[in-house]
């Protein structure tokens, strides 16, 4: 009877090991971990996650006179963290996978970027200071203070004609080439079939992505939600604090930016709340 006990204790103290105690949430039934991935960013935003490198590139606030802000870049296995110097208040970044090209804005325009070489060239938009860039059979992005979007192509920057008159701060495409956008007044959908614009409610936004199959999400400083296409609703997916941005990695783990650190969201089996 006693070896019977002292096995069931030691089976027990095994399962306790195997379960620790961490930081983390629950979405769907299913325990995700928090995990940092780099400290002492301020306000990283902007995400965008080069998916056959398994790098974030992203922009963080500088405080400084010459430099408001600056855009880097994090290898999301080995944590290797750098900053791309060449671009002035570097913000927007934006990844064509097929054509393995790395699309940057800031001040003085449109950049691409060569992730081995770490060299930068400037490809135009000379006169936009580039806000928010998105990358679906072609590149788009939007402007500030303006509040515009625009399409570029060859060099040449055209206005999205679906938006025209529209305030944009953000936007992004659906698997079905509908628009979604952002501005002070909420979350819309412009539909290219029937060319209406709806709004989706008066959501806070900072940040506005796709997965890698395409499946569009956003943050808010409250937390993570998703966009059902199908349906035009928006889905609560976590609560969480003080957040600036966010990306899916092709995982399914979530990336998101606090007021100091970049972190993830992975599923864990061997984590306790």
């Amino acid at each position: 009877m006693a070896r019977i006990i002292y096995f069931a204790a030691v089976a027990l103290a095994s399962v306790q090991a195997s379960e620790q105690k961490c930081e983390g949430v629950t979405i769907k039934g299913v325990i995700y971990e928090k995990e940092t991935l780099k400290t002492d960013l301020d306000s990283p935003y902007q995400f965008s996650i080069d998916y056959n490198t398994d790098t974030i590139f992203f922009s963080y606030s500088t405080h400084t006179k010459d430099q408001r802000f600056q855009l880097a870049y994090l290898n999301l296995k080995t944590k290797e963290f750098n900053t791309i110097t060449t671009i002035t208040d570097g913000f927007a970044s934006a990844v064509d996978l097929e054509n393995n090209k790395l699309f940057l804005g800031g001040k003085g325009g449109i950049y691409d970027f060569n992730l081995k070489s770490k060299q930068t060239s400037h490809l135009g938009a000379s006169s936009h200071n580039i806000w928010q860039m998105f990358y679906k059979d072609g590149l788009y992005y939007t402007v500030y203070p303006h509040e515009e979007a625009y399409t570029f192509n060859d060099g040449i920057s055209k206005k999205v004609t679906e938006l025209s008159g529209t305030k944009v701060m953000l936007i992004a495409m659906d698997r079905n080439n509908n628009i979604y956008f952002t501005n002070s007044s909420g979350l819309f959908n412009y539909n290219k079939s029937n060319k209406k614009i709806i709004n989706l409610g008066e959501h806070v936004i900072n940040g506005l992505n796709t997965d890698i199959n395409g499946k569009l999400f956003f943050s808010s400083p409250n937390g993570i939600y998703s966009i059902n296409e199908n349906l035009n609703i928006v889905e609560h997916i976590v609560t969480l604090e003080s957040v600036f941005s966010v990306a899916i990695a092709k995982d399914g783990s979530i990336i998101y930016g606090t007021d100091d650190s970049i972190m993830r969201l992975k599923k864990s089996d061997k984590c306790q709340l």
